[in-house]
């Protein structure tokens, strides 16, 4: 079956001993091998449960009739395996406390007390009742090992929802500190160190402490209410007592360690309150936006991000790059995170002023792609922000305008202009993309909602009748995350500058809607996924009216650690393009993925600074 590196429970020993105590010497063996079977679960390449389920039957009908195991293998059935999850979705309810706690597995304690009477004849179910009621024990117990002495256990650095962080995220004024400390990275001495000053402070232990007297207590009061109508039964009825009194006595063991550990430091986060006049601690966020910040303006213009095209596009023989959309994109970030260092103004308009009239193309002077609603939208951002080249986004706006349909809608692609086709190259995919017509409401209202308020009345109409309740339907180009942030960035500016928004409440319900779903996916390390989508979701939850500060400190702590040290985020996979020999991949960028981590990280830390503050 192998065996899982590190501490593990040592089922097939116990299993051995607990024969003896039943006088079934003769099964002890093959008694012991059923019982590692059965507890093998989640050891990588052991068989599935129907496998060692069966295995361990055909070992103990060997010592008991057939009937008798294949009921015994059905009884543990019902039972669930241990397998506590990786990284999950963490829900805190209104009291503090973690809404939906994982359940122990019972199945590996059962197995371990019914072997024993299966193969000495014995009536199983008061084997079973204490296995049923000393398996949390056995859980809380096993993990509380593994976070103290374990170096290389999975359980932090996974990071794990084990039965013993459950039993504390369960608790009201202890799940917060805990959220806090396992965000980010977790196992580094340091962190290790600070999450064990934490859960030895005298609320976690109390917690833990009690939790156990009660399962302990329980499992007593099973063992009292067993029979014992034979020696065996009498053997493994003296086994459990002693069970529970050892299980009583390693709690009291790491109950002194956790203590010992107290009285070396307490966890910052329940500590003191900070003294008048003492320091500060540093602000490591400010000090993680500085950091990305100086590697964006160091890499400008970020050629490492642009798009280049060597093997062509779709079989043409030239060899275009984008880089204009890139560039527009960080410059829009470095604008909305402030204080740069930088006249990024500047930056912006030099930009502008790259771009000929009435040729706004992904892929500059390369004619068979069209221009795009999408670079439209960004860089008339970029004219709303800095007044520059206000002229020649009229020649962009027309070649927009001749696209438009009678019903109002701007597709993707603009096949069109005022002197006619754009382009003699093929179709694209994607002319009706839900995320594309988002940015490009966004430029709209920036740049003058009341001048296109027909085309943003009908686009937003569009984009209304594509949303449901699992998001945004129709993106073709960008993930679910980018669409929703894309959408939040939408309605924020159609609140504030449509006017007479003829779908203010729709907008509303919609938004509403979005952020929930974004915010109700904070995993059990802070983040939500992967750095980007970390950042979209605390984009978002900047512009909530009442944010939570502790999902904005863990998603930028996670966010912070994820952080290369020349101030980067590795780069990301952002939008769909064109692959080699006619495939199809996306795009990614380490300095594009570092300007949107760095706005969403800006964005969460002053929210935070600003307190209950909405941002604008």
């Amino acid at each position: 079956m192998g065996a899982p590196p590190g501490y593990s429970i040592p089922w097939a020993s116990w299993a051995l001993r607990l024969c003896g105590r039943a006088s079934a010497p003769d099964a002890a063996a093959d008694a012991a091998v059923a019982v590692a079977a059965v507890a093998a679960g989640g050891i990588e390449g052991a068989p599935d449960a129907l496998v060692r389920g069966a295995i361990a039957a055909r070992l103990l009908a060997r010592h008991a009739d057939d009937a008798r195991a294949h009921g015994w293998l059905l009884g543990l059935a019902e039972l669930a395996e241990a397998s506590w999850r990786e990284n999950p979705v963490i829900e805190i309810d209104g009291s503090g406390a973690l809404a939906a706690p994982a359940a122990a597995g019972v199945r590996e304690a059962v197995a371990l007390w019914t072997a024993p009477a299966l193969v000495a004849g014995d009536d199983l179910a008061p084997a079973r009742r204490f296995g049923e009621a000393v398996a949390e024990p056995i859980w809380l117990l096993d993990g509380l090992v593994r976070l103290w002495i374990d170096p290389i256990a999975p359980d932090l650095a996974a990071p794990t929802l084990t039965p013993l962080f459950a039993l504390w995220l369960r608790g009201a004024g202890l799940a917060a500190p805990l959220l806090r400390a396992l965000s980010g990275e977790r196992a580094s001495r340091v962190r290790r160190g600070e999450i064990h000053s934490l859960l030895a402070t005298r609320p976690y232990r109390a917690a833990l402490a009690a939790r156990m007297q009660e399962a302990l207590a329980s499992a007593r009061e099973v063992v009292a209410a067993s029979p014992r109508t034979s020696p065996s039964a009498r053997g493994l009825a003296e086994a459990q007592r002693e069970f529970l009194d050892a299980l009583g006595e390693r709690l009291r063991f790491f109950e002194g360690l956790m203590s010992f550990r107290d009285l070396l430091g307490t966890g910052a986060a329940l500590g003191p309150p900070r003294a008048q006049g003492e320091p500060a601690p540093p602000d490591e966020a400010r000090a993680d936006l500085q950091a990305a910040v100086a590697f964006l303006l160091d890499a400008a213009p970020w050629r490492e991000s642009w798009e280049v095209q060597r093997f062509g596009v779709l079989g043409s023989s030239e060899q275009p790059v984008g880089h204009w959309f890139v560039r527009a994109t960080i410059l829009r970030a470095l604008l909305e995170i402030g204080e740069v260092g930088r006249d990024v103004r500047a930056d912006a308009a030099a930009l502008l002023d790259e771009i000929p009239a009435g040729e706004l193309r992904y892929f500059g002077g390369f004619r068979d792609v069209p221009p795009d609603a999408d670079l439209l939208g960004v860089v008339l951002e970029l004219v709303a922000e800095t007044g520059a080249a206000k002229e020649r986004a009229e020649s962009w706006i027309e070649v927009m305008l001749a696209n438009v349909g009678e019903d109002g809608v701007v597709p993707t692609w603009f096949y069109r202009g005022p002197a006619g086709p754009t382009t003699p190259g093929v179709a694209w995919a994607g002319d009706d993309c839900a995320t594309v017509r988002l940015n490009l409401l966004v430029g709209l209202l920036s740049l003058d909602a009341e001048r296109f308020a027909r085309l943003i009345d009908a686009n937003a109409r569009r984009v209304l009748d594509a949303a449901s309740e699992g998001g945004i339907e129709g993106a073709c180009f960008y993930d679910a995350s980018y669409t929703d942030l894309a959408f939040l960035r939408f309605a924020r500016l159609y609140r504030e500058r449509a006017g007479d928004a003829r779908w203010a409440d729709d907008v509303a319900a919609v938004e509403a809607s979005t952020l929930s779903r974004m915010l109700r996916s904070q995993r059990l390390d802070g983040g939500f996924g992967a750095p980007l989508r970390t950042a979209a979701c605390l984009d978002g939850a900047a512009m909530r009216e009442r944010p939570d500060p502790l999902l904005l400190t863990r998603g930028l702590r996670y966010l912070g650690e994820r952080q290369l040290v020349d101030g980067s985020w590795p780069a990301e996979p952002l939008y769909r393009l064109p692959m080699k020999r006619g495939r199809e991949g996306l795009h990614q960028g380490r300095a594009l993925t570092t300007a949107l981590c760095a706005r969403g990280f800006a964005a969460a830390r002053s929210r935070l600074r600003r307190g209950g503050e909405r941002r604008t």
